[in-house]
This record gives structure tokens, sequence and C-alpha cells, in this order.
């Protein structure tokens, strides 16, 4: 496995990247400026304790993000701690966004490395980590939808009319992503695919780095599902984390006193929002998500009390999120100082 994939992000490009997180904040508030009004009424209404509950709620994802890591790493690192798993969850949240989108994997990878696990494990694990989490968003939407289908075709018009296609779609490449993972005869076939690449220098070393994730994948995989108990612990935590986040726009709506939307009725909206996001681009975690929402949110709430939503909703799942990242970053890289990896078995 190369070793850049455990490199730790530089100190100008952070900058850059959070330059780059503001510009786009700039930009969405330029957009919401003409239901500002309604927005600020909106959120007016709010007290303190409710905000801590947002808050509380929007901080739960990173947290049992580290819980899962801390789950998964312990099949190779028996010693690895709760406290660690933490670390590596604030690291991967925060190198998320100052690589604009392109970094969690390889942060967290390097922490890990530097815990003593090998960078490649350590990526097999983290992939792994990312398809259970993609698994369950998977069944966690089709759960909902299959309860609910006939409310929602009733109320949907326009273009949420289209919205199975893309769901399709983004089921298939999930299951492709699995299949990958899991599947003996996926794994020859993605070989047998790779051996038609150019027979240039450049392809070849891309063909055997692929080569050798796509091994180390298949070993990560095999030990960890043979675990099933470890299996239905991180199922578990991946299945309260997402309850928690579609949780979220339901207290929204009800502390700022907007739509009637029952909470199983918010639960299946935010799952298919988050599985929409799925096939649209971001940068930095940022634009799928707002889009997704106000697409599939539009239909059951007025402009206005869609984007109040989204506003409290993106404060406590994404921008407090990113602060204590940043500062728990900071103490991971403090107890990285201070510490003596422990072994790899």
């Amino acid at each position: 496995m190369s070793q850049p994939a455990a490199q730790q992000p530089s100190r100008k490009k952070s900058i850059l990247s959070l330059l780059v997180l503001l510009a786009l904040t700039a930009v969405i508030v330029l957009l919401f400026k003409d239901h500002w009004a309604e927005i600020t009424a909106a959120l007016s209404n709010l007290n303190f304790w409710q905000v801590l509950v947002v808050l509380a709620v929007g901080i739960s994802y990173p947290l049992l993000e580290g819980c899962i890591c801390w789950v998964i790493v312990r099949t190779r690192l028996p010693g690895f701690k709760l406290r660690q798993g933490l670390d590596a969850s604030w690291a991967g949240t925060f190198g998320n966004v100052i690589t604009l989108g392109a970094g969690a994997v390889p942060v967290q990878t390097y922490y890990l490395h530097r815990c003593g696990l090998a960078v490649g494990p350590g990526v097999g694990l983290m992939t792994l980590q990312y398809v259970f989490h993609k698994t369950t968003v998977l069944l966690y939407a089709t759960v909902m939808l299959l309860l609910q289908h006939q409310w929602f075709a009733a109320n949907t018009t326009g273009v949420m009319q289209y919205l199975p296609y893309a769901y399709i779609m983004v089921a298939l490449i999930i299951v492709g992503l699995v299949l990958v993972c899991v599947s003996p005869l996926v794994q020859r076939l993605a070989r047998w695919l790779l051996g038609f690449l150019p027979k240039t220098e450049k392809w070849q070393a891309r063909r055997a780095d692929w080569l050798e994730q796509l091994d180390v994948l298949a070993t990560e995989s095999r030990a960890l599902l043979a675990d099933k108990p470890r299996c239905v612990k991180i199922f578990a935590l991946q299945v309260l984390k997402l309850f928690l986040l579609f949780t979220l726009p339901w207290l929204c709506i009800r502390f700022m006193g907007l739509s009637p939307l029952r909470f199983a009725q918010v639960q299946l909206l935010t799952s298919l929002m988050l599985f929409v996001s799925n096939a649209l681009p971001n940068v930095a975690g940022m634009g799928s998500i707002e889009t997704a929402f106000l697409l599939v949110f539009g239909s059951f709430l007025t402009r206005g009390e869609a984007m109040s939503v989204l506003m409290l909703y993106r404060i406590a799942s994404y921008y407090f999120v990113v602060a204590v990242s940043a500062v728990g970053f900071f103490f991971a890289q403090r107890h990285l100082a201070q510490m003596e990896p422990p072994k790899e078995t």
C-alpha cells in the first residue's frame, strides 16, 4: 500500500480549505437572502435548552462514528482504546473538510498508523466502516420507504416523482461496493477488469496499487465478517447513529413550530435526503446535502420553512461538528505525541 495514504494534511492546505468552506457558506447565505426574515423569525422561537438538545443530537454522529471505529479497529489492535476511536473520528471529520471531501480515510489511516496499525489494514478497515455505513443507509431508507410508501406516493409531485430512479441508481452503487468487499466472485471480476488498463508504466503502477488494496480489503472483510457478534455491534451502532441524525430535522421542525409532519414521516424524508445526496457532487461535505434537503422537504414544507429547518439542521450537524472536530483533532495530535503505539496482532 502506498505511503501517501498515511500522510498528515499540511497546514497550508488546511487554511486554503477553510477559506473555501467560508466562501461556500457565504454563497449559501446569499441564496437564502430572500427568505432571511422568515428564517430569523423561525430561529428566534428557539430557547436555550432546545438549542442545546439540537447541538447534542448533532454531535452524537461523530461520537458514534468513534465508537464504531473503536469496535472495528480492535479486530487488529485489541488494546485500541475508545478515546483513540473518538480521536480517529475527529481526525476523519476534520480531515474531510480540510481536504475538501477527499481526506477522511487517508487522515484516519494516518492516525491509525501512528497508533501501530499498518497502512494497508488501516485503509481496509476504514473502507469497511464506510461500507457498513452505506449499507445501513440503504437498509434504513428501504425499510422506511416500504412502511410508508402509500403516504409518500400520495404526497409527491414534480421532480420528486423521479426519486425512485435515483434510489435504484444509488442502491446499485452501494450493492456493488458491498459485493467488492464480501464476494470472492466480484473480487475476481474486478481483478480481471483491471487487466484491461493501458499497458503504460503509469497505469500499470496504479493497477498494482489497486490490486494490493483489493487484496487487503478482501483479507480484512473476511476477518471482520467472520466475527458475527462484532458485526452486530457495528450494525446496531450504525442504526443508532442514523436514527439520531434523522431525528434532528424533526426536532428542528417541532422546536420552531413549523409543519405538522409526523416523526416517522420525517425519518423517511431525511433517510431519502441522505440517500439522494450520495448521487450529488459535494465540496467538503457541502452542496449535496443542501440540494437534496430542499428537493425532498420542498414538497412538504414551504420554501421559507424548508430553508429554516435546513439552516438549523446544518448548524447542528455540520458547522458545530466541524468546529468541535477541529478541537478534537488538535487533542488527537497531542495524544499521539504522548503515547507509545501498541503492537499489531
